[in-house]
């Protein structure tokens, strides 16, 4: 079953419907081209794969997938609370490359490629009224 992400009354998303909750887990919105199966995040209004748009709606991605690459950002505004770490996931089963902030790690040391990760909705930074702006991140998923 799917719904709208639930926002608190001071939480404002840093990319309107970006992502939306499926099951109370949390998923990315992008879109899938129905001609040829190509998926896409962020959004895209033609497919780069057929070069059509006559095909190309919204669809809710997966919320897991596996870590690429990373690195570590060690300047950044103070705002984002440097170092922390950033990096690339291939998104399942899309297949996609989707850039993210990677969250749930106090040992940077602990990242590997190839390891499994899940998105969470997590607080970014609070504008100056004092509203948590929020936005998705992925961290290493849980063991089963």
């Amino acid at each position: 079953m799917s719904s709208q992400f639930q926002l608190k009354a001071n939480q404002i998303p840093v990319v309107p419907d970006a992502f939306e909750l499926v099951d109370g887990r949390p998923h990315l919105v992008g879109t899938k081209c129905s001609k040829c199966g190509a998926s896409f995040f962020p959004p895209r209004v033609i497919c780069t794969n057929c070069l059509t748009d006559a095909t190309v709606s919204r669809a809710v991605l997966g919320h897991t997938g596996t870590l690429y690459a990373f690195t570590v950002i060690h300047i950044a505004a103070k705002e984002f609370n440097p170092p922390y770490p950033f990096g690339y996931v291939i998104l399942e089963p899309e297949k996609i490359r989707v850039p993210t902030l990677i969250t749930g790690v106090d040992d940077f040391g602990v990242l590997r490629t190839g390891m499994k990760m899940e998105m969470v909705i997590e607080k970014l930074r609070e504008d100056s009224k004092g509203n948590e702006i929020i936005t998705f991140k992925f961290r290493p998923a849980a063991e089963a």
